[in-house]
């Protein structure tokens, strides 16, 4: 059930509702029928016997044998079983249809002769049964008459085969009907998911959940979310423009404080001033760079970064970042070492996923021990769809505490004095890797290195 949609379940509740109704209305119904059919033969049994109860006191056991054979040669077979038995219930008269063998009528000799009881005879040889009523014709004769129960198991049977049939349609109806009230019920949830994956594909909030009566807390339900998503639609344009202009603010003095730097730089002067100069102008790349960075990850996290995706071959995007690193890497005495197949390929924004990738590298190679390495690995994943980007380090490793962090914005963990950086680029990963519908996690073994492992998505037509 758990794997079941929701208008699965709620159809297959609707139907199993039903089929436990109709089956109780059945055993009511049955249970009813088989006590009044039951009582009826009885109170016929209870009529014959006072006829014959009649007939000893008129004319004694004779005539009453008379009467019965009368009776049996009128109708053409017994219908009954009648027998007279003394006090200690022997034998005195039998009268038994030549039809109903195999019935236990042995057993009447040794019951006791009770007028207040009904016993049943059962055989291997019919689907029904004989029930047996008694009464004291004397102080010294006791009559015995069994009746078939045939005629009422037949009924009984019409009945339930009737009542099956009509227990089909009517499962087979509220099937239906509750697969209607499902749909129903849920189609506003289903307009609702549909607005919230138009988000979540396009990253536009304008999509709106189309308001229908379908009662008072499904419409409430219909307002809150549009009410929800008119605020968050306003809160992004806040947030975009309120980044915008910040950066635009920053963006602008830092050029132009950047140009006179440089411009000054040339004109020439002590070397106090030049010295200035450059520390002006290499701050302001910092902050330059600090501030187009916090842009990308707002919009990457916002869902409005532009991405042009294009089929790419991961080990060349490999081999790219590799080439950029590799001084850096010599200097750190870190080896780099790559392994991918030629053939892998990746969709993604080329200029974003090597941004992505030159973080993972750029970090690997910053806390890898001296004399270490840095494997670079790509993968196609078992179940297809999907392309693994592994960057794996012999550093010092991350606590438990630590590896929860390192997403964090602005967020750096022990380093060397000499370990420069924003404390951005992992919060950039992940960011672009989400807007390209990846998946990015880190393990990490503290003292023996950290696995940074990147999900993406393969062309389709290549999956």
């Amino acid at each position: 059930m758990k794997n079941l949609s929701a208008r699965v379940r709620v159809t297959l509740l609707y139907t199993l509702v039903t089929v436990v109704g109709v089956a109780g209305i059945f055993g009511f119904t049955f249970f009813t029928l088989y006590r009044t059919l039951q009582q009826d033969d009885l109170r016929d049994m209870q009529n014959r016997m006072l006829g014959y109860w009649a007939q000893f006191q008129t004319g004694g056991l004779e005539a009453l044998k008379e009467d019965i054979n009368r009776e049996t040669f009128l109708v053409g077979e017994r219908l009954a079983v009648v027998r007279v038995a003394d006090r200690l219930n022997q034998t005195i008269f039998f009268s038994w249809p030549d039809t109903w063998g195999g019935f236990e009528v042995g057993r009447l000799e040794v019951l006791p002769l009770d007028a207040r009881t009904l016993y049943t005879l059962q055989s291997p040889n019919h689907d029904y049964e004989l029930d047996v009523a008694g009464i004291w014709l004397s102080d010294d004769y006791h009559l015995q008459l069994g009746v078939s129960t045939r005629n009422r198991v037949r009924l009984l049977r019409v009945f339930e085969r009737s009542f099956l049939g009509i227990s089909l349609a009517v499962a087979g109806l509220g099937f239906l009907v509750g697969l209607f009230i499902a749909d129903r019920t849920l189609r506003p949830i289903d307009r609702v998911t549909a607005v919230a994956r138009h988000i979540v594909e396009t990253g536009r909030l304008d999509g709106r959940v189309e308001e229908r009566a379908r009662g008072r807390e499904l419409e409430e339900l219909v307002g809150v979310i549009n009410a929800m998503l008119t605020r968050i639609a306003r809160l992004v344009d806040g947030l975009r423009n309120t980044v915008d202009t910040v950066a635009h603010d920053l963006r602008t003095p830092l050029t132009r404080l950047r140009a006179r730097a440089e411009l000054a730089l040339r004109e020439g002067g002590s070397d106090q001033a030049e010295q200035a100069l450059v520390e002006t102008v290499e701050q302001s790349d910092e902050i330059l760079r600090l501030v187009n960075t916090l842009l990308d990850i707002t919009e990457a996290e916002s869902g409005v970064m532009p991405l042009k995706k294009e089929a790419l071959s991961l080990r060349s995007l490999i081999r790219d970042v590799v080439d950029l690193y590799e001084l850096a890497a010599e200097e750190r005495e870190v080896s780099l070492v790559t392994q991918c197949p030629e053939e892998l390929i990746v969709l993604g924004d080329p200029v974003r996923l090597r941004q992505v990738l030159a973080n993972l590298v750029d970090n690997a190679v910053k806390y890898c021990r001296r004399r270490g390495e840095v494997r670079i690995s790509g993968e196609a994943l078992p179940e297809g769809g999907a392309v693994r980007l592994g960057v794996t380090d012999t550093g010092v490793g991350l606590a438990r505490e630590e590896l929860e962090r390192v997403w964090d914005r602005m967020y750096r963990g022990p380093v060397q004095p000499e370990q420069t950086g924003l404390g951005l680029g992992l919060s950039l990963v992940r960011a672009v890797v989400s807007a390209h519908g990846g998946r990015v996690r880190a393990e990490s073994d503290r003292g023996r290195g950290t696995t940074f492992t990147v999900d993406l998505p393969a062309p389709q037509d290549r999956a």
